[in-house]
């Protein structure tokens, strides 16, 4: 891709950046091992956010290797206290197909990110 607008090239910078972070473990080697633990391809998985809420509390958005949308609330410090929802049936705008689709948004961009790395690979 090559994005012609600022604001685009931003939102991709960003979701790579995050992506970069988890696959390398520099944003918090745990959270990078709860996203493995809960099956999903490290290497292959693309995050358009991470938000940490307290020490060992992440909240984010996440796309699998297949497209899917996955929003997760990771506590490391109680794994009972931890959800993983695949959010990718109520997408609407936020998918790259939708007529309203925007790629500033960064779980949109998440998504074609995903979807280039694929055809990449």
């Amino acid at each position: 891709m090559e994005p012609n607008k600022a604001s685009t090239r931003n939102a991709w910078d960003a979701v790579a950046s995050t992506t970069t972070q988890l696959r390398d473990g520099s944003l918090d080697p745990a959270l990078t091992a709860w996203v493995k633990t809960r099956g999903f391809n490290i290497n292959s998985t693309v995050f358009s956010s991470v938000c940490r809420f307290d020490d060992g509390i992440y909240t984010g958005t996440l796309v699998d290797h297949h497209g899917h949308a996955w929003e997760f609330l990771a506590d490391l410090n109680d794994p009972e206290g931890c959800d993983l929802e695949d959010v990718t049936a109520s997408l609407g705008p936020k998918s790259p197909d939708h007529p309203n689709a925007d790629l500033c948004d960064l779980v949109t961009m998440a998504l074609y990110y995903q979807r280039e790395q694929q055809v990449a690979a």
